[in-house]
């Protein structure tokens, strides 16, 4: 039979499609904030923090040229971060894989991750056409920042604000 069901209203045909996404959601929901799904995000999003970390580590030199090549910062400021953000995403990193101060840990993951994207979007906004500095300063992967580049980061700032939020 096509068509509508005689003896179902529209309104009430609307409240069950509701009822049946509400029902799926918190399904999801719960799914995503069990506390195993929980630590297998972090023990990624650390993992990817701590990965990222070691060029920039190994060649603070170069990761502050790429710094200044997406001409975000004060010339003054560029050391100073070139050499801070590493260990920055080393501590919130390990905490997240280690499982201690996951919280705190999520906000710093969730805050770098929303930083990295606003000088992937600015940087392409702005036509540069420069190295993202992510995982490799030396220039050997040869990674532009790009919109690709940026909607790679959305599963990095999901996992990482559902974290902050919920661990």
């Amino acid at each position: 039979m096509n068509g509508p069901r005689p003896d179902i209203r529209p309104s009430d045909d609307r409240k069950g499609k509701r009822r049946e996404m509400r029902s799926l959601f918190h399904a999801i929901s719960r799914f995503l904030t069990h506390r195993i799904v929980l630590r297998l995000i972090g023990l990624a999003v650390g993992g990817v923090f701590i990965y990222a970390s070691f060029d920039k580590i190994v060649y603070p030199d170069r990761f502050s040229d790429i710094v200044n090549d997406y001409q975000m910062l004060p010339r003054i400021f560029i050391n100073a971060f070139a050499l801070a953000m590493p260990s920055v995403e080393i501590v919130a990193g390990v905490a997240l894989i280690v499982g201690v101060w996951r919280r705190p840990a999520g906000l710093v993951a969730t805050a770098l991750t929303v930083a990295f994207m606003i000088g992937i979007a600015q940087a392409e906004i702005r036509g540069l056409e420069i190295e993202c500095g992510c995982f490799d300063v030396t220039g050997m992967s040869a990674t532009t920042a790009s919109w690709d580049l940026f909607l790679r980061d959305i599963p990095l700032l999901f996992g990482s604000a559902l974290l902050w939020r919920r661990a």
